[in-house]
Parts: C-alpha cells; sequence; structure tokens
C-alpha cells in the first residue's frame, strides 16, 4: 500500500528495529514506497533502502558472499604483485645511467659532497651517517653506587640461603 510521507513517517517510527538499530518494515510495505523512504530503513526480506531506491542486503557466510570476497582478494592480491615496493623503485632510480653513463647515485653523491663542501651542515651530517661514523644517540646513566650493588648481592644470597 502507497503511504503518504505522514503516514510512511509514523510507519517507520513505529517499527520494530534490527540489531543494527535499522526500522524494519514488510516486503510490501517496503516494495511500494522504497523510493520515499529514508536511507536505512530494511524490508523484512533483506532489502535496504538508499538514496538510489534499495540495494539487497547480503547474508553474511552465504556462498555469494563468499564468491564476492574472493573476488575481492584475488584482484587485491593481483594488484600487490604487480606493486613494487619503494626501495625496489628508489634502486632502479639510482642505477639510471645518464648520456655519460653515470649514475643517478653518483651524481647525488657528488651534488652532496659539492654542498658539504660548501659548509652545508645537513649535507656533511647524512654523509657521516652514511658512511657509519654517526655518533651514538644512546645516553648511558649509571645511578647505583657501589653500597647499592653490595646491598643487592646481599639480597640474593639471603634469598638463595631460604629453605624451599
Amino acid at each position: 500500500m502507497k503511504y503518504t510521507k505522514e503516514e510512511l513517517d509514523k510507519l517507520i517510527e513505529q517499527a520494530p528495529k534490527n540489531e543494527k538499530g535499522r526500522p524494519v518494515i514488510s516486503d510490501e510495505d517496503f516494495l511500494d514506497n522504497y523510493r520515499e523512504l529514508p536511507n536505512g530503513v530494511q524490508s523484512v526480506g533483506g532489502k535496504l533502502s538508499s538514496s538510489t531506491g534499495y540495494v539487497k542486503l547480503l547474508q553474511p557466510g552465504s556462498q555469494r558472499t563468499r564468491e564476492i570476497a574472493k573476488c575481492g582478494g584475488d584482484k587485491a592480491a593481483e594488484t600487490y604483485a604487480r606493486r613494487k615496493t619503494f626501495a625496489e623503485s628508489f634502486t632502479v632510480f639510482l642505477n639510471v645511467k645518464d648520456e655519460n653513463g653515470e649514475s643517478m647515485q653518483d651524481k647525488i653523491v657528488k651534488a652532496m659532497a659539492g654542498k658539504a663542501m660548501e659548509g652545508c651542515v645537513g649535507a656533511y651530517e647524512a654523509i657521516r651517517d652514511t658512511v657509519g661514523e654517526k655518533p651514538s644517540d644512546q645516553v648511558s646513566l649509571d645511578i647505583m653506587s657501589d653500597a647499592d650493588r653490595e646491598l643487592i648481592e646481599n639480597l640474593k644470597k639471603r634469598i638463595d640461603e631460604q629453605p624451599k
């Protein structure tokens, strides 16, 4: 039966809600009024209203749901297989040679060395760190005194001497 806007609002307001909080109306009322239904109203048969009409909800675990999920998984695996990692792409870039036979990596090294020689501290630090002479960032604090160490040793001895 076709409803007016007011009747439809009242029907939706009084309709029972599903586990997701969506109002659920009869299939007949849904199909007769789906163009006027607000988004999110569901029919007993599993149709869901949307701004473009309605969509048929898939049942979790159904054969069709598994088929669709498998297609998506296959496409994702195919895409990941084709996609290069950043490191692979950058390695290819660094090995590209120009007309003089010089690689991009050689050009970058020369440019960084030139900047470092001009006084660029950042270029100097990058070169220093790359060749393995980066100073340690770790700070070591020894806050235990000899008396503390002696106390801990005495406690360990007492614990070991206690009967079990």
